[in-house]
C-alpha cells in the first residue's frame, strides 16, 4: 500500500506541472468516459410512450431487420472511430511518460491492445443487449409494470449483467492501461504486452489492486460531480429553449458559461486519466 501512496503522490504533483499530460488525457477520457456528463446534462431522456414507438417502429418496419443491421454497423464504426482516438491519445501521453516522440507504430499497437482488452466488455455488453430485447418488451407490455417503470424493472431485471459489463469495462482498462506500457517502454507487439499483464499484476500485488480502486472511485466521484454541476448550469439554459424563446443577452453568457466549464471539466478529467497512467507507469518502473 506505502508503495502505491507514494507513486500515486508523486504521480500527482507532477501531472500538476505538466499541463502538456492534459491534452491527450482530456481526448481519451472524453471518448471514454467524458461525454456522459454532458449528455446526462443536455439530452432529454425519452419518455416511457417513445420508446414503445421507437421499439415497435424498428421491429414492424418493412426495412426489418436490415435498418437493426445498419444502425449496428454504424454503431460499430462509431466505437472502432472512439478506439483509434483513444489509442492515439494513449500513445502521445505514454510517449511524454517515456521520454521520446510517438509513432503511428505506437498508436497501431496500443489500438490492438485495446481492442483485444475489450473483448470481454464485447462480450458482457452482447449479453446485455440480448437480455434486454428479451425482457424489455415484456415489461412494457405488463398491464401491472413494477413500480417505477417498465425501463426500471427492466433494468433491475438485467442488474447482474449491467454488474458484469462494468467489472469487464474495468479489468479491459486495466489490461490495456499495463500492456500498453509494456508495448512502449519495452518495445514489445501487442501480443507479447497482453502476455506480460498477469506476470506484472501479480507482482505488483496490493499496489495493483489500490491503484484500480483508486482510479475508479476518483472517476466515479468525478463524473457524479461533473453531471451534477453541468445539470445545474443546463437548467436554466434548457428551461428557456424548450418554451421557444429566443436567445437573448442573458441566456448567451449562461451557454458561454456552460461551455468553458465543461471545457475545464475536460481538462480536469484529461489530467486525472494522466494521473492514473503516470502511477501506472511508476508502479510498473518497479515491477
Amino acid at each position: 500500500m506505502r508503495t502505491w501512496v507514494r507513486a500515486a503522490t508523486a504521480s500527482a504533483r507532477r501531472v500538476a506541472d505538466l499541463p502538456t499530460l492534459w491534452l491527450p488525457g482530456a481526448l481519451a477520457w472524453t471518448v471514454v468516459l467524458g461525454w456522459m456528463p454532458l449528455v446526462v446534462a443536455v439530452a432529454r431522456p425519452p419518455t416511457q410512450a417513445e420508446l414503445t414507438f421507437l421499439g415497435a417502429g424498428i421491429v414492424t418496419s418493412g426495412a426489418w431487420p436490415a435498418n437493426a443491421l445498419l444502425a449496428g454497423g454504424v454503431a460499430l464504426g462509431v466505437v472502432l472511430l472512439a478506439f483509434g482516438l483513444v489509442a492515439a491519445a494513449n500513445a502521445t501521453l505514454t510517449a511524454i511518460l517515456v521520454g521520446r516522440s510517438p509513432t503511428f507504430r505506437d498508436t497501431g499497437r496500443l489500438l490492438r491492445i485495446g481492442i483485444v482488452a475489450s473483448l470481454p466488455l464485447a462480450v458482457a455488453a452482447g449479453a446485455f443487449v440480448v437480455a434486454a430485447a428479451l425482457i424489455a418488451p415484456r415489461e412494457f407490455n405488463d398491464p401491472q409494470p413494477a413500480s417505477g417503470g417498465p425501463v426500471v424493472g427492466t433494468a433491475l431485471r438485467v442488474a447482474p449483467i449491467i454488474g458484469l459489463v462494468i467489472a469487464a469495462a474495468v479489468a479491459g482498462s486495466v489490461t490495456a492501461a499495463v500492456a500498453g506500457w509494456h508495448a512502449m517502454r519495452r518495445d514489445l507487439s501487442a501480443f507479447g504486452s497482453l502476455r506480460a499483464v498477469p506476470r506484472s499484476l501479480v507482482g505488483l500485488g496490493l499496489a495493483a489492486a489500490a491503484h484500480v480502486v483508486a482510479t475508479v472511485a476518483a472517476h466515479a466521484a468525478y463524473l457524479l460531480l461533473a453531471g451534477l454541476l453541468l445539470s445545474v448550469l443546463w437548467a436554466p439554459i434548457g428551461a428557456g429553449l424548450e418554451s421557444g424563446a429566443a436567445i437573448g443577452f442573458t441566456a448567451g453568457v449562461l451557454l458561454v458559461g456552460f461551455v468553458a466549464i465543461w471545457l475545464c471539466l475536460v481538462l480536469a478529467g484529461g489530467a486525472l486519466h494522466a494521473w492514473s497512467a503516470m502511477t501506472w507507469s511508476r508502479l510498473l518502473e518497479g515491477d
